[in-house]
């Protein structure tokens, strides 16, 4: 291993006058790559996710069509999303029990979120006929700022307010019905 270059630079204290000197690692001290840091915020350690503020703003406004069971599921992503824009392999039958709601009240959030473009379902990774939804890295990232702009071209941009469910058409009542 070659000898560590080293950069001697002066300071001065500005309260005292005294002056010291700061050893700094050259150049090949800094290529050498260590692990990523994670912040650590104690009690709770743990990853970080780049939100998009001005749109979470306006998703937990009042007047934004999502209501509050949305606003949960929506958390639930941010916070139990996986790095990168993976999807999260959850059914909504563990997500509701975590969260101590019913199934289909995540199935209405998530469907409401998925025509909002808060959430968008990852087509590669069904099983079966389950289907598993990712957060769009445009409202919400976890990971460097250099693969959220690889993530955001195939993203289309979350509406707020929420889009209407698409009207249901009525059945038609039978002659044994209708008598």
């Amino acid at each position: 291993m070659p000898p560590r270059r080293r950069t001697t630079r002066q300071a001065a204290d500005t309260s005292s006058g005294e002056i010291f000197q700061l050893e700094i690692f050259g150049e090949e001290e800094a290529g050498r790559r260590e692990p990523p840091v994670r912040y650590d915020w104690t009690p709770h350690p743990g990853r970080h996710v780049n939100l998009g503020k001005a749109l979470m703003r306006k998703v937990w406004d009042a007047e934004s069509g999502y209501d509050e069971k949305d606003r949960d599921i929506l958390g639930y992503f941010i916070s139990y999303a996986p790095e990168g824009a993976g999807p999260l392999r959850e059914t909504f039958k563990q997500i509701a029990a975590k969260l101590g709601v019913s199934e289909n009240k995540v199935s209405k959030a998530v469907a409401n979120l998925h025509r909002g473009g808060l959430l968008l379902e990852s087509v590669a990774d069904r099983v079966g006929r389950v289907k598993f939804y990712r957060l769009n890295p445009r409202a919400g990232y976890d990971g460097p700022a250099v693969r959220q702009v690889e993530a955001v071209k195939d993203a289309r941009f979350p509406v707020v307010p929420a889009p209407q469910a698409p009207a249901r058409p009525r059945r038609a009542r039978t002659r044994k019905e209708a008598s």
